[in-house]
């Protein structure tokens, strides 16, 4: 019975090829054709690995003179490879006597040699790209994971700024209104306070109005620990002042302190001086 082997067609190395290509996502086709005489027979066109099997089929009932494989690479109409095989009887190459000089490699054979290196030299190839893809997406992550790192730093950073920016307003606000309550109005005092709170002159009555309003809804988180015995509204507001300015003092430059402390002594010497200072800031915001 005439086979593949018959005509030196290896149809599983066949099968492996076009296996190798579809790894690579690369459609390949094959069209086989068998040869009569001068007649043309196509039995398998652009066929896959899977029709490969039609060829044995055919054999069992032909006996063509040649086979011819037709290989296309992707959507191409254009051959990539065509092999040309002759029937070639095995079973009397069998019986033939050994020849005992070396008779060389066949056309067959030396096509097949030749493809396997083929593929050997583009699998190292493919080898050797992947390994630089490799490294290409690892430095990648490297420096992806280092600006992430920077940016989660930066935050943790600004988070903290603007909790601290935060308390200075709420607390700003508060000292708003209970300097008020003694008697100092707020457009006395707007200026120093928005100061305070590192706003800008178009925010100043918004910020003051909004931490006023802040302080009165969150009375229990001003910061005050309150005794087991109640306390008067007047031991209240000292407290919440003596709070405020000791912030404001912890978060000045040693030159401001230096001023605010020369002030404080001027005072204490002179309880007089305090209502002179007060009276000189009243005539400048008239």
């Amino acid at each position: 019975m005439t086979t593949a082997k018959n005509y030196g067609i290896d149809i599983e190395n066949i099968r492996s090829k076009i296996y190798h290509y579809k790894k690579q996502k690369i459609a390949y086709f094959v069209t086989v054709t068998f040869i009569t005489g001068k007649q043309k027979e196509v039995i398998i066109e652009r066929g896959t690995s899977k029709m490969l099997s039609q060829i044995e089929e055919m054999l069992k009932c032909e006996k063509p003179d040649k086979i011819q494989i037709e290989y296309f690479k992707g959507d191409s109409e254009k051959r990539n490879d065509v092999r040309l095989y002759p029937f070639e009887d095995v079973s009397e190459q069998t019986k033939a006597p050994l020849q005992p000089q070396f008779q060389g490699l066949g056309e067959v054979e030396i096509s097949r040699i030749v493809d396997d290196r083929f593929q050997e030299r583009q699998r190292k190839e493919e080898y050797e790209q992947l390994k630089e893809q490799v490294l290409e997406l690892s430095t990648a992550n490297e420096e992806f994971q280092e600006t992430i790192d920077q940016l989660e730093t930066e935050n943790e950073r600004l988070e903290k700024i603007l909790d601290e920016k935060s308390q200075v307003r709420y607390y700003a606000g508060m000292l708003g209104d209970i300097l008020e309550g003694i008697g100092i109005s707020k457009d006395k005092i707007r200026n120093p306070i928005a100061s305070l709170m590192g706003i800008s002159d178009s925010e100043k009555s918004n910020e003051i109005s909004q931490a006023s309003q802040q302080s009165q809804v969150h009375n229990d988180t001003s910061g005050i620990v309150e005794n087991d015995e109640p306390i008067s509204k007047e031991q209240r507001e000292r407290s919440e002042i003596i709070t405020l300015i000791t912030q404001y003092l912890e978060s000045t430059d040693n030159k401001m302190l230096a001023l605010i402390f020369t002030l404080f002594s001027e005072i204490e010497h002179d309880i007089d001086k305090a209502n002179a200072v007060i009276t000189y800031l009243k005539s400048q915001n008239k």
